[in-house]
């Protein structure tokens, strides 16, 4: 394995860690009362910030590229 793809894979996975971690934050903000209320936003959105890339959010949500375009750009 060269250094250029095991950086690539390093940024890979810290893109999907990125996405767990924002994932489950998301998660506890809604579901403890005592803490402020996160902004609303689409889960197209929230993976998009945590680094993952528009092809990785269309395979993970099962919609295509476009679709996931067109939200990020709606919420930006």
């Amino acid at each position: 394995m060269t250094n250029n793809e095991i950086e690539l894979l390093l940024e890979s996975m810290n893109a999907k860690l990125s996405a767990l971690v924002a994932l489950q934050v998301h998660r506890v903000l809604i579901e403890d009362e005592n803490l402020a209320r996160p902004r609303p936003r689409s889960m197209d959105k929230l993976l998009h910030d945590a680094g993952l890339t528009q092809a990785q959010i269309a395979a993970m949500l099962g919609k295509t590229i476009s679709a996931v375009s067109q939200m990020i750009k709606k919420e930006s």
